[in-house]
């Protein structure tokens, strides 16, 4: 099985999304229209970079880099307006962005970026932390953050961070009690943060009953754990993603295809194509028949009438399916 059977036709989805997000560069008013324009715009230069559109990720970064980036090396979620306070943005936001700029060349974002995100992780666990938009920690670190910063610093060089990311993501797993619900989040003494408000349960616990859960929360941690098994040569890090694919493996179908799905594919496809276990390739193909089914006929893909959000649903799915089809081979 050199590659997926629906490779074709997942290229040309991924051309399609492509094509459909290619007139937004250009046209700075549209980049500052969302709210939140990382949020909305984060994945996107990398997406353009591996699918060859440099100049579309060029663009986007320079917008990105005069627009959001400070000093310190840390990503602003918006524009600073006069007389308002900073917009912060998520950690992963920042780091995709950081890494779509090193593989492209552009070190003076990379770099900068991956010294302040060094600043955020924690030394007794390894877990990088958010900050708001004033510096400020929050009180615990989550798996998809930590996560993703592990492959910035995997991208960059430091592979003594990239462990440390990896050891909190280890403990993170082996610190479960419940079979049912995963806990996302560990604090500075390396405990699981089971208790926390109700309005915070969507990103603070996955539940395999639940119909939609985010599972990114998940799925990264598998990709950045597989990279750096490759980039190390140490296979306990493959085994401890494997441990998170495993969890994933109980959710409902619901889940398994629902919006936040098509991350699930990519770490699938990832585990495939080191281990070239037939279970990870059904998955794969599985959920990326999925997506292609729901695109739109101009290449979009959306879940409301919410132009940022389709934007950056867009943007997400064809990222993971593109790399879904690299990883597979």
């Amino acid at each position: 099985m050199p590659r997926l059977r629906n490779a074709s036709a997942c290229n040309r989805a991924v051309e399609a999304a492509v094509e459909w997000l290619r007139p937004l560069f250009g046209k700075d008013d549209e980049w500052t229209a969302t709210s939140h324009p990382l949020l909305t715009y984060h994945k996107v230069p990398y997406l353009m970079l591996v699918r060859g559109r440099q100049e579309e990720c060029r663009r986007a970064l320079l917008w990105i880099k005069a627009n959001l980036m400070t000093r310190e090396g840390d990503f602003l979620g918006a524009p600073r307006e006069e007389g308002r306070e900073p917009m912060a943005a998520h950690t992963r936001e920042k780091c995709w962005v950081a890494i779509a700029a090193h593989l492209s060349g552009r070190y003076d974002v990379s770099f900068p970026a991956a010294r302040f995100q060094a600043g955020q992780q924690g030394g007794s666990t390894g877990g990088v932390y958010n900050v708001d938009a004033a510096g400020r920690r929050e009180d615990t670190a989550d798996v998809r953050a930590t996560a993703i910063a592990g492959a910035l610093f995997i991208v960059t060089g430091d592979l003594f961070r990239a462990r440390l990311a990896a050891r909190f993501l280890a403990r993170a797993i082996q610190m479960q009690s419940e079979q049912a619900r995963f806990f996302l989040h560990m604090d500075e003494f390396g405990r699981t943060a089971s208790h926390f408000p109700r309005d915070q349960t969507a990103t603070r616990v996955i539940s395999t009953s639940s119909r939609g859960p985010q599972l990114s929360y998940l799925a990264t941690p598998v990709v950045f754990l597989t990279r750096l098994c490759l980039a190390t040569g140490e296979t306990e890090w493959l085994e401890t993603a494997m441990d998170y694919y495993a969890f994933m493996q109980q959710f409902r179908d619901e889940a398994v295809l629902g919006e936040d799905s098509a991350a699930l594919a990519w770490a699938a496809a990832t585990l495939y194509g080191v281990t070239r276990r037939r279970v990870y390739y059904d998955a794969a193909e599985r959920v990326v028949d999925s997506w292609i089914e729901r695109q739109r006929s101009d290449g979009s893909w959306r879940k409301s009438k919410d132009a940022a959000a389709a934007i950056a649903l867009t943007a997400q799915t064809a990222m993971c399916l593109s790399e879904s089809l690299r990883e597979a081979q």
